[in-house]
């Protein structure tokens, strides 16, 4: 209804063939809902493109939950998952493309929502390609990887990466909140700059080896493991 003023929001499913639709805008905002895609691992999990954002719900559209912070407040005209790498890719109205893995998703609720906080498994972070003159890495070879968690309850957390030796390569204070969160780390562990005639700003990554990952925080202590390698 949008070409004809009408902002109102409407989703709507059949489980018999289109004989007979029952509304699963729910807790959505009422508001224009351009795309919507079932996830190919899970049926349950539902996807919308809307005005602003994107909402996932994982009961089938009985509730909905805005999926991530990271998406400006623009219109999403269209949805795609890649099945390959299982990523969900966003288009927006005017802000550019976006994209999330899907896995950590599917873990979390292959048998139903957690019970309990949960670290799940990290992938293999990979460090960029350094040039050997002036030790500046190739900025189109910097990947961040990510750390995903489930938390029971909103709760302030320390997320860290911890050497062999004890020693805190990283560390970030972030906000949880109930249900998935996210958070991403380019593998820098430490910014230098420079107040000289060039103002000169130097990256110093990680080493490539294995790392201790911990979430902690109020009744949050959560421990797993990353592995970084060279490119």
């Amino acid at each position: 209804g949008i070409n004809d003023d009408d902002l109102g929001g409407y989703l709507f499913a059949s489980d018999d063939h289109g004989a007979t639709w029952e509304s699963i805008l729910s807790n959505l905002p009422n508001e224009v809902v351009y795309c919507i895609l079932e996830d190919p691992v899970n049926e349950n999990i539902l996807f919308a493109g809307m005005y602003r954002g994107v909402y996932v719900s994982v009961d089938r559209g009985a509730s909905w939950s805005l999926f991530g912070e990271g998406l400006p407040a623009a219109a999403v005209a269209d949805l795609v998952i890649q099945e390959r790498e299982m990523d969900l890719v966003a288009g927006t109205h005017g802000r550019g493309i976006y994209r999330t893995n899907l896995e950590p998703l599917h873990d979390a609720f292959r048998d139903g929502p957690p019970q309990n906080d949960v670290l799940f498994e990290t992938p293999t972070a990979r460090l960029p390609w350094i040039n050997d003159t002036h030790g500046d890495p190739r900025y189109s070879t910097m990947e961040k990887v990510s750390i995903t968690f489930y938390l029971l309850e909103d709760s302030r957390v320390t997320v860290s990466v911890v050497d062999q030796r004890g020693q805190n390569a990283w560390s970030i204070e972030h906000d949880g909140r109930k249900g998935l969160n996210q958070v991403r780390w380019d593998l820098v562990s430490e910014r230098v700059e420079g107040q000289d005639a060039y103002f000169w700003r130097r990256l110093r990554f990680a080493r490539a080896g294995t790392y201790t990952l911990r979430v902690t925080g109020e009744r949050v202590d959560l421990t797993g493991q990353l592995t970084i390698v060279d490119r």
